[in-house]
């Protein structure tokens, strides 16, 4: 085993990057079935969108929606906003992850710019994006040796997944899956994580208790995202 000591501040940038980086490729995903929803007539599809991550905004139109969410920086939920907050964590990293691994995010943070400067709005034009991320976390697999330093990016990841596929309304299955796939990479960096937390999730999630009712998945929810600290 590979794992050298980690600063409270290098934890916290590995943990964001998980986190940012599979939150841009995740909503890339869900944006594609939104739009296409769209595509087919359903024009107020954006609306169950925001409402799954419980936003509350009005864009008015579907085409307001769609350049929000691909290129508005003040859009904290945006594909140009998030490959940004990954980007600044991972230009601190450089050394932990490979400047391999850090130039599929700046390839990734140059196309959605150029996207944004001639105003393209085909969610389609952006799978270089995806395949760009796709090819970040094989490096990341590939390159990061430190076993601390993968276990927190792996960690950021994980909960970034269970995250979105609570609020997607996913079956247990899947979540439950994640979640184990979570716990595996936790034991690895027992001093980030909030065991009581852990245990309380353990006891909601599972078969019997998962519910895709408001109060339960903002209470797991709220759970998930206390479980790692890194301050």
């Amino acid at each position: 085993m590979n794992a050298k000591t980690i600063s409270a501040a290098k934890a916290n940038k590995l943990f964001w990057l998980g986190r940012y980086a599979e939150r841009t490729y995740l909503n890339l995903h869900f944006l594609r079935a939104c739009y296409d929803k769209m595509i087919d007539g359903d024009s107020d599809a954006y609306n169950e969108y925001c409402d799954n991550l419980s936003l509350d905004a009005d864009f008015n139109s579907s085409s307001n929606f769609v350049k929000s969410f691909l290129y508005d920086k003040q859009n904290p939920f945006s594909i140009s906003a998030e490959l940004e907050f990954a980007n600044d964590n991972a230009m601190v990293l450089r050394e932990e992850i490979t400047s391999e691994t850090l130039g599929y995010i700046q390839m990734s943070l140059a196309h959605i710019n150029s996207l944004a400067k001639s105003n393209e709005t085909h969610i389609t034009e952006l799978q270089p994006i995806t395949d760009n991320l796709l090819s970040m976390w094989g490096s990341i697999e590939e390159r990061v040796l430190n076993d601390y330093a993968l276990a927190i990016l792996m960690a950021g990841k994980m909960i970034e997944q269970i995250d979105i596929r609570v609020r997607f309304d996913y079956p247990f299955d899947r979540v439950e899956l994640l979640y184990e796939r979570l716990k595996t990479h936790l034991r690895y960096v027992p001093y980030i994580y909030d065991v009581e937390a852990v245990e309380q999730i353990d006891k909601m999630l599972t078969a019997k208790e998962y519910s895709h009712e408001s109060f339960y998945k903002n209470r797991l929810l709220s759970l998930l995202n206390s479980i790692v600290s890194t301050n």
